[in-house]
């Protein structure tokens, strides 16, 4: 298009727009809106209008420039009315003015292109999309009020609303009563809550009081060795007065016994001498004459041989003259102690430590015994019993299930309440266990602890201690008890264990450690010991983080103190502290 053309162009598209405005503007000023009309131009106004256009510059780019084109008559005639003025923008009257008018109802974005080089300018008119939405009034919406379906579908979704709502309700509820509540911490048994006391013979009589005193849960009655299997006559009047006197403190009597052999008067022993054909025989180790071993008896320093001869043949006996080894893996000798046991629940005893455990099953095809070691004591020669392995005769496999067996016949016996344990350091936990799992005794005794403790203080002792006690507890923990959770340790001590450490430090170290101690009653109150003392460790042992807390043990930075901490960890149980400096 030429020049002229184009100028015409912008000026038709700017006189819609501000026309377009000028009506929005209009609008709000006046209510009612007027009505535009238009009416003929003088000759003197288009002489006027004329002669403004021919003073403007051919190519003036300003926008509100009136048109040059004098012989373009597309509305110039006309004026608008209803208060356009002379100034007011000229309205064009034919059909592609309407559709200005429409183009300026919308937001345009006019867009300017040269094409070529004779001067030809596209103008491209684009119109901005806006989509609304308008939801239905109030009375459109009223005309469906009682429409049928309507009326359903709200009547179903005020029904189903109200369904889910009580059903959570429902659903919470049952959540809060019928879910699986914590389980309480198992309570500890009463032979775990000690502490045991031992007692003697001659002077137990005199000594229930003050066990009492001590708050002692059990006294521990260590029964003659020769008479374990004879439980009858004296021995059976003298338990049932044991556990008489201290019943009536609601005090339970434990016994020691000594169970893997029996003597020559023994019933057992003399039926399965009265015929090499006789069953019973199966309960003890033979040996032909040519088949001797070079094991040696329990503690022997002068080389006394473990087999004694006997009818032409060798029969087992590491614990003395006229003391046979009971093979206790064999059914006979089993039921032997399994009666004896029973017998003596019966008469009132609730638990049971049993001596020389690890003697309790024996190799019958065993060999020579081999040196122990080469870092054996040098004192030591081929004569002393700890010169060899005893690898035959002591931590067989079956000992932990044998052990196992006769604690869950303990049970039975004592109705749930009684325990079967062991005298002695166990050494080998792993030779006790059942399936690697499970130890087959209620409260081992393991550890060297009272050891240390007795021998001369050195600056290492306390990093000895707590190295013992670490790897004591470790060890232990990795098995479970017969009774469930996790073993609980015996501690023992008396009076020698005193000579470096005073008794109120050596009783406060030893009761608060996991475990039980066993002691005899002439400790608690020894030296700087008192009732008083005992009384508040006591107390410490009934309380949550005792019974169920974590345990830690440390040296000081010197390594010449130790301490531990009980803690539970749950609001109101206080945790402890105990600390012992032995070098000092």
């Amino acid at each position: 298009m030429d020049e002229t053309n184009r100028n015409s162009a912008k000026l038709d598209i700017e006189a819609a727009r501000q026309q377009s405005a000028d009506k929005e503007n209009s609008k709000e000023k006046l209510s009612p809106e007027p009505k535009e009309s238009y009416k003929k131009l003088s000759d003197a106004e288009l002489d006027q209008a004329n002669g403004a256009a021919r003073k403007q510059p051919a190519d003036s780019d300003d926008p509100a420039m009136v048109r040059e084109n004098g012989n373009c008559k597309d509305g110039e005639d006309e004026k608008m009315l209803n208060g356009g003025g002379a100034g007011d923008a000229v309205a064009t009257t034919n059909g592609g003015g309407g559709e200005k008018e429409k183009l300026t109802q919308k937001e345009l974005e006019v867009t300017f292109t040269s094409e070529g080089q004779n001067g030809d300018v596209r103008i491209n008119l684009e119109v901005e999309k806006q989509q609304t939405f308008s939801g239905m009034s109030k009375e459109e919406l009223m005309k469906f009020a009682n429409d049928p379906f309507w009326v359903r579908l709200r009547w179903f979704l005020f029904v189903v609303f109200w369904g889910l709502w009580i059903g959570m309700l429902a659903g919470a509820v049952y959540i809060i009563l019928d879910a699986p509540k914590c389980a309480a911490p198992v309570p500890l048994s009463w032979w775990q809550t000690g502490p045991l006391v031992t007692v003697d013979e001659q002077s137990y009589r005199e000594q229930v009081a003050d066990v009492k005193k001590f708050g002692a849960s059990g006294v521990v009655y260590k029964l003659p060795e020769d008479e374990t299997y004879f439980v009858e006559g004296a021995l059976e009047g003298k338990i049932k007065e044991l556990v008489k006197a201290f019943g009536d403190h609601d005090i339970k009597v434990i016994l020691d016994v000594t169970a893997n052999y029996v003597t020559k008067n023994d019933p057992l022993f003399k039926e399965a001498t009265a015929s090499a054909d006789a069953p019973q025989r199966s309960a003890f180790v033979w040996r032909q004459s040519s088949e001797k071993t070079n094991w040696l008896e329990v503690g022997t320093t002068d080389r006394s041989s473990a087999w004694k001869p006997l009818d032409s043949q060798l029969i087992l006996g590491q614990f003395g003259a006229d003391r046979f080894d009971l093979q206790l893996s064999e059914p006979i000798a089993k039921d032997k102690l399994k009666s004896t046991l029973r017998r003596l629940a019966e008469l009132g005893v609730s638990g049971f430590r049993l001596a020389n455990a690890k003697h309790f099953i024996v190799d019958r095809a065993g060999k020579d015994d081999e040196v122990a070691s080469p870092a054996a004591d040098k004192s030591l020669t081929h004569d002393h019993y700890d010169f060899w392995t005893h690898a035959h005769t002591t931590y067989q496999a079956g000992l932990g299930a044998l052990l196992h067996e006769l604690a869950l016949e303990v049970r039975n016996y004592t109705k749930g309440e009684g325990f079967l344990s062991v005298s002695e350091d166990i050494v080998r936990p792993e030779a006790f266990a059942v399936d690697g799992s499970q130890l087959g005794v209620d409260l081992p005794e393991y550890g060297n602890v009272e050891t240390i403790l007795s021998a001369p203080i050195t600056a290492e002792s306390a990093k000895i201690i707590r190295d013992d006690i670490e790897r004591t507890l470790n060890e232990t923990n990795l098995y479970s008890a017969v009774n469930g959770g996790k073993p609980w340790n015996q501690w023992p001590y008396d009076k020698a264990s005193l000579a470096n450490v005073p008794a109120s430090e050596y009783n406060v170290f030893m009761f608060l450690l996991p475990g039980v101690p066993v002691v005899p009653l002439d400790v608690l109150n020894y030296g700087d010991g008192s009732h008083a003392i005992v009384e508040s460790l006591n107390k410490f042992r009934k309380s949550p983080s005792f019974e169920h807390g974590s345990f830690a043990i440390y040296t000081d930075a010197n390594a010449t103190s130790i301490g531990y901490t009980r803690l539970w960890q749950k609001s109101g149980n206080p945790g402890y502290f105990v600390a012992l400096n032995p070098t000092d």
